[in-house]
C-alpha cells in the first residue's frame, strides 16, 4: 500500500494525503477548508510555502456562498492496513449560519490518486434548503516563479495546456486534443446535454515547464463543467494553475428536506510525473482498482446483437438465423436490441415504454432464449427504461409522467423525480431480469434532455424527498441522476452475476457515475473507419479498453469501408461485439467467416487473458481531421511483461507509406515471438531491439493495419 493521512497541527490544523509520491495537503484555517497544496515529489511543501487563499471546494445554497464560515466538528483518520483497506479522513463541517452539515471523506488511493466523497444535511427543524450550485473540488497547482518569462519563451509562451474530448457531438467521441491554456483567462468546457457525453468528464492537465500530468473525472451522469484557469503576475513572474470541477443545473438544482443528507459528485483526481503513457497507466489501475464495476467472476463474453439486418423489424424466424451466425462464429453473449416490445410496422422509439412483446413476437422472447442457451450463449436484452414513446400505452395512460419544461411537457423523457415513475422504472427493471433470466441488461438513454426539467416542489408526495414547503422550481437533472444511480445500485446487490452494458445513445453516458455501476459501455454508435479508430484510441484515455465496446458487421452501415481485418483489429482491442454478417449463415462469405472467428480467437486466447490488466501505451493519442487523419499506434502490455498486442492503423491523409513503430512495455531483456497479422507471419526478436529500433510498418493504401501479437519465448 503505497498511500497514507498524517494529520498536521502546525500553523494550524491540516491533513496530508500521500498517494504514490503525490502529496495533497488541506488545512482548515479561518472557517474555511482550504486546499493548500498539491504536487508529486513525495515531499510535502513547508507550510510556509503552502497557498492559503484557495478553497478546497465551494458551495451555495439559496443563493449564498458557504465556501466559508464553516466550524471543524469531528476530524479522524481511518489507516490503511495489510487487508488492502484503503486510508480515508473524515471530516464534518458545520456551517456557522446556515442549519447545514457537511461531510467530507477523502481516499489516498495509491498511484497518485486520491478521491473526494461529500454529503450535505440540511439541519433545520423547519426550513427547506436549495442547492444553487456545488464544486466538489477546487484548488491550485504547479506554481512557478523562477526564472519564468525565460521558460515561457521557451516551452512556447504559455505554462499550461489542457487535454479533454473536444467534440460534443454524437459519432465523434473520444477526439482527445490538446489546448494551451490562455494567462488570466478561464478556460471551461463540459456538456450541456442533460447527461454527461458525447464528450465526457473527463481532463489531463500538463506543465508546459517543468513538467507533470494532473488528471481528474467527476462521476456526474448530467451536465458538468471543468475549468481552468491560468493565474498569472506579470510584475514577480509568477503563475499557477486554478482549477475546479462541478455539476452543472439550474438553481435550485436540488431542494434538501428537513433532515436530509444528499450526496453530493464523487471526485477522482491524481498526479504523475514520468509520462503521459504513465500517467494513463496509473489512472487505469486506480479505475480498475477502486471505481469500476465487474461481475463476480470477472467474465468479458463476445457479444452478438440481433440488430445488423433486421434491425427493429424482428421476428422468432429472424433472430433463430441470428443465433446460428452467432453460435458460428464463437460468439458468448446473445442480445436483442430496440423493437422487441413493440407491434409490427411500429418505429422503436415510439412504443418505448411499453416492455412486453408485441406481435412481432407473438411467443414473447422464451423460445428464442431458450435457442440462444443451447447453443451456448448467454443472453441479453436491451431497454431504455428512462423512457416512454408518444404512441405507448404508457405515454396514454400516464400523461403526467413526463418532465415539463416552460410549461409543456417534453416528449419521451420520464420525469424520475416523481415517486410512483421512479418506482415503475425500478420494479421494471427487476421484472424483465427474472422475467427472463437475463445474463445482461443493456441500458440505453438516446435523450438529450439539455437543462431538463422543473417542478414546482409545493408539499405534493409525488417527489421525492418533498417537503412542505411552497413555491420553489426544482430542476429534476440532480434527482433523476440520484434515481438511476441508485436503481443500479440495488440491481448490483440483488444480481451479482448480471452484466450490466451501459449505453446513450451511443457514447452520451460514459462519466464514472454510470461506469462504476456498469460492466461495460457503448462508447459511441460510430463504427465506421476511421473515425471508429480515434474513437477507441481516445476513449481509452478516459477508460480503460476492456470496458469499452466496438462493433464489427452491417449495424448502421459500419463495415462497408475500408480493410476488413482492420477493421476486426479495431474491435479485438476494445471489448468484442458482432452485428449482421449476413441475412442467414448459408449466404455468408465464406472467407469472411473465417476471418471473424480466427479474431474472436485470438480475442479469446491472447488478449482477454491480460485485457483487464494490460498497461495501454498510447503512441498516437492526438489524432488530428474531421474524420481522423494520419496514424494511429495503440500497445496494450501485460504487467509481466510477457504478452503484449499492437495495433497500427494507417488512416486517411498519411503524408507517408509507413509507421516507424517501436514498442515501449516490453522487457528489454526478453526474447519475443512476434505475429504480425493479416498473414500470420511469425519472427523470434530481442526485446531490447523492439524498444530500440522497432518495425517499419510500410501500408500504401489507406484504412489498413497491421496487428502484431508478442509473447516472451521462455
Amino acid at each position: 500500500m503505497n498511500s497514507k493521512i498524517s494529520e498536521l497541527h502546525t500553523p494550524v490544523i491540516g491533513w496530508a494525503y500521500h498517494s504514490g509520491n503525490s502529496v495533497y495537503v488541506e488545512r482548515f484555517r479561518d472557517g474555511r477548508l482550504i486546499s493548500a497544496s498539491l504536487q508529486d515529489t513525495g515531499i510535502p511543501w513547508h507550510a510556509r510555502d503552502e497557498e492559503m487563499d484557495q478553497p478546497a471546494f465551494d458551495l451555495q445554497v439559496d443563493g449564498e456562498s458557504l465556501y466559508f464560515g464553516w466550524e471543524l466538528v469531528e476530524g479522524s483518520i481511518k489507516p490503511g492496513d495489510a487487508t488492502n483497506t484503503i486510508p480515508e479522513s473524515r471530516l464534518v463541517l458545520q456551517h456557522t449560519s446556515k442549519p447545514l452539515q457537511l461531510e467530507i471523506v477523502t481516499r489516498a488511493c495509491g498511484d497518485g490518486f486520491f478521491q473526494r466523497r461529500m454529503a450535505l444535511t440540511n439541519t433545520s427543524p423547519t426550513i427547506t434548503l436549495g442547492l444553487t450550485a456545488v464544486t466538489p473540488l477546487c484548488g491550485a497547482l504547479w506554481q512557478m516563479t523562477d526564472n519564468l518569462r525565460e521558460n515561457l519563451h521557451e516551452s512556447g509562451g504559455l505554462p499550461y495546456r489542457a487535454g479533454w474530448f473536444q467534440e460534443a457531438d454524437w459519432g465523434y467521441e473520444g477526439n482527445f486534443q490538446w489546448q494551451d491554456i490562455p494567462l488570466n483567462t478561464e478556460l471551461a468546457f463540459g456538456s450541456t446535454r442533460g447527461r454527461s457525453g458525447y464528450s465526457s468528464p473527463f481532463v489531463v492537465a500538463h506543465n508546459n515547464v517543468y513538467g507533470g500530468y494532473f488528471v481528474a473525472g467527476l462521476a456526474w451522469s448530467a451536465n458538468w463543467q471543468f475549468s481552468l484557469f491560468t493565474e498569472y503576475n506579470r510584475l514577480i513572474g509568477a503563475s499557477r494553475l486554478k482549477f475546479a470541477l462541478m455539476p452543472v443545473a439550474p438553481a435550485p438544482m436540488r431542494l434538501i428536506a428537513l433532515g436530509e443528507t444528499i450526496q453530493l459528485p464523487v471526485v477522482h483526481f491524481g498526479l504523475n510525473h514520468e509520462s503521459f503513457d504513465a500517467a494513463i497507466q496509473s489512472w487505469h489501475h486506480y479505475l480498475r482498482q477502486h471505481v469500476l464495476y465487474k461481475v463476480k467472476d470477472d467474465s468479458q463474453p463476445v457479444m452478438y446483437n440481433h440488430w445488423g439486418y433486421m434491425e427493429h423489424e424482428l421476428s422468432e424466424e429472424g433472430l433463430f438465423r441470428e443465433i446460428d451466425i452467432a453460435a458460428e462464429v464463437g460468439s458468448e453473449l446473445f442480445m436483442i436490441d430496440a423493437g422487441w416490445y413493440a407491434d409490427i410496422d411500429t418505429p422503436w422509439p415510439d412504443t418505448s415504454g411499453d416492455w412486453v412483446t408485441g406481435s412481432r413476437l407473438p411467443h414473447d422472447l422464451f423460445a428464442v432464449y431458450t435457442y440462444a442457451r443451447s447453443k451456448g450463449m448467454m443472453c441479453g436484452l436491451w431497454v431504455e427504461i428512462e423512457s416512454g414513446g408518444k404512441a405507448s400505452n404508457l405515454a396514454k395512460q400516464h400523461p403526467d409522467w413526463f418532465i415539463t419544461r416552460y410549461g409543456k411537457s417534453v416528449e419521451r423523457n420520464l420525469d424520475l423525480t416523481k415517486r410512483e415513475v421512479a418506482e415503475y422504472v425500478e420494479s421494471t427493471v427487476f421484472k424483465l431480469i427474472e422475467r427472463y433470466q437475463l445474463d445482461m441488461f443493456r441500458l440505453d438513454y438516446n435523450l438529450d434532455v439539455r437543462e431538463g426539467g422543473f417542478n414546482l416542489i409545493d408539499g405534493c408526495s409525488n417527489h421525492i424527498g418533498c417537503a412542505n414547503h411552497i413555491g420553489h422550481q426544482e430542476n429534476t437533472l440532480w434527482r433523476h441522476v440520484e434515481v438511476i444511480h441508485a436503481i443500479f445500485d440495488k440491481v448490483h446487490a440483488r444480481y451479482p452475476k448480471l452484466q450490466l452494458e451501459n449505453c446513450s445513445g451511443g457514447g452520451g453516458r460514459t462519466d464514472l457515475g454510470m461506469m462504476s455501476r456498469f460492466t461495460t459501455s457503448w462508447i459511441s454508435d460510430w463504427m465506421k473507419l476511421p473515425r471508429t479508430i480515434r474513437i477507441l484510441n481516445g476513449m481509452s484515455l478516459a477508460l480503460p479498453p476492456e470496458y469499452l465496446d466496438r462493433l464489427f458487421g452491417v449495424c448502421g452501415g459500419n463495415s462497408y469501408r475500408g480493410n476488413l481485418e482492420t477493421q476486426l483489429h479495431g474491435v479485438i482491442l476494445a471489448h468484442p461485439t458482432i452485428s449482421g454478417l449476413a441475412p442467414t449463415l448459408a449466404e455468408a462469405n465464406p472467407e469472411m467467416l473465417e476471418l471473424v472467428k480466427k479474431y474472436v480467437r485470438i480475442y479469446k486466447d491472447f488478449i482477454r487473458p491480460f485485457h483487464r490488466q494490460a498497461r495501454v501505451y498510447h503512441h498516437t493519442p492526438v489524432i488530428p481531421g474531421g474524420d481522423a487523419s494520419g496514424w494511429c499506434a495503440l500497445e496494450y502490455v501485460s504487467p509481466d511483461r510477457k504478452r503484449a498486442v499492437a495495433g497500427v492503423f494507417r488512416l486517411v491523409n498519411a503524408e507517408e507509406d509507413k509507421y516507424e513503430f517501436r514498442f515501449r512495455g516490453l522487457d528489454p531483456a526478453s526474447r519475443y515471438r512476434v505475429t504480425t497479422e493479416p498473414g500470420g507471419l511469425m519472427a523470434e526478436v530481442d526485446g531490447l531491439a523492439l524498444l530500440q529500433q522497432g518495425l517499419v510498418i510500410r501500408l500504401d493504401t489507406p484504412l489498413n493495419s497491421r496487428l502484431m501479437l508478442c509473447e516472451a519465448v521462455e
